[in-house]
């Protein structure tokens, strides 16, 4: 399938199968964040790979916006690891640890839809919540969960899955 039909058939799944992900898929969909460009390849993201029961258990315990997925990827970044554009007088303080994270989110999910499996990019959450239940990422900038599993059979997605703006309203030329 070519990438701009890949990207129109992905939607946020919001009801998972309990099926686990075969682990050949995790190491593909963590590989394709692997190679996600970064700024001046930096790779300052950190990714927390929920699978065991125990640790899917704390993280639905922590957020509604795990969707029971069998797999959680918690997204993070190190902000002493972090590119910092020192040159942008309009925004001196600029980290791209952020922009990055979301990169690699970005591959990481459309690696996902191409083996046959749902995702959802998640951010409607407390982070406090999840600092307390996993404080392995305490130093860390979380940035958003990925949850990756096989979507139930009754899966659909939003009734505004297919609405986007026309390009005139999003994109000038110069």
């Amino acid at each position: 399938m070519d990438f701009l039909s890949l990207a129109k058939e992905r939607y946020s799944v919001r009801k998972f199968d309990s099926k686990p992900v075969e682990e050949d898929k995790v190491q593909k969909i963590l590989e394709a964040g692997q190679v996600a460009p970064t700024a001046k390849n930096c790779q300052s993201h950190k990714i927390f790979v929920l699978k065991s029961q125990q640790a899917l258990e704390k993280i639905n315990q922590a957020t509604k916006m795990a969707f029971h997925a069998p797999l959680v990827l918690m997204v993070c970044y190190d902000k002493s690891e972090s590119y910092k554009n020192t040159a942008d007088s309009h925004y001196p303080n600029y980290d791209g640890g952020e922009v990055d994270a979301a990169i690699v989110t970005s591959h990481m999910m459309m690696e996902a839809q191409d083996l046959g499996l749902g995702s959802l990019w998640a951010r409607g959450f407390d982070s406090k919540l999840i600092y307390d239940a996993f404080p392995e990422i305490k130093d860390l900038e979380l940035v958003c969960l990925l949850d990756i599993g096989y979507p139930a059979a009754d899966s659909q997605p939003s009734v505004r899955h297919t609405d986007r703006k026309p390009l005139s309203a999003t994109v000038t030329e110069l």
